[in-house]
């Protein structure tokens, strides 16, 4: 059986996640690659290249409609595209219930944008390459206080991640960090390529996955930094075979 984990004990977030499994499907120039020539639906269009904060800004942005459309017209595999759908529609469902709007109405800003797209698209094709058996996740980590976005300063955990756990059966933990470890689109990420739990996946593996990679044989390994300054390590991930 093969097993694709992830050590969440830094956080998560989307590029965390894209970088891990670039790395870990043994074609990762191939995947930039692709998403370098890619030219998506519309693209540029309807959204600012500029945001920086996850969804949380003033103005218009993509629809969820749109972003499925995109999505599916988008030049990937099918099997890639299903996986970006999951994400979106996981994101889509939190943002929603932040903003109380429907999934028809709510609108993507930074996690809408073409990179954002693409990253969702990359991972995908990353997870259709490694075709691992499972997904299993450990217990993630979050920090704490507040961070700066375009309404001000907002609560970490943030709001999307809040909404995100109360529809996902993953352990949560706090970290003495005083700033974001999980970001929606990371979050997201995990429950839209079906990362599952240790005891959800029917795995006994003790604190940190030490029991499950005690006794799996490691076929390949990776640590991938997110964008944001956290003074901790990046997130782990493992391919592994028991």
């Amino acid at each position: 059986m093969k097993i694709l984990y992830f050590d969440c004990s830094n956080g998560i977030s989307g590029d965390m996640l894209l970088n891990a499994v670039s790395s870990l499907s043994g074609n990762g120039p191939r995947i930039y690659e692709m998403m370098e020539k890619e030219t998506l639906k519309g693209e540029h269009e309807g959204h600012d290249d500029r945001e920086k904060h996850h969804g949380h800004s003033h103005g218009h942005g993509r629809s969820f409609r749109k972003v499925r459309e995109i999505i599916e017209e988008s030049g990937f595999s099918e099997a890639a595209k299903e996986t970006a759908l999951d994400i979106y529609s996981h994101i889509a469902e939190a943002e929603a219930k932040v903003h109380d709007a429907t999934l028809e109405t709510v609108h993507f800003h930074e996690v809408g944008r073409d990179e954002a797209v693409k990253n969702a698209l990359a991972i995908g094709m990353a997870l259709e390459i490694i075709a691992p058996d499972k997904v299993v996740v450990s217990d993630i980590y979050d920090g704490h206080g507040t961070i700066l976005c375009s309404h001000g300063e907002i609560s970490v955990p943030v709001p999307a991640v809040m909404a995100l756990r109360e529809k996902c059966s993953y352990v949560f933990r706090s970290a003495d960090v005083e700033t974001e470890m999980v970001t929606p689109s990371g979050l997201a990420g995990l429950m839209g390529i079906g990362a599952q739990t240790e005891t959800g996946a029917g795995l006994t593996c003790g604190t940190y996955g030490d029991g499950l990679l005690a006794q799996a044989k490691v076929l390949a390994e990776t640590e991938a930094k997110g964008s944001r300054a956290t003074g901790r390590p990046g997130l782990k991930a493992y391919l592994l075979e028991i």
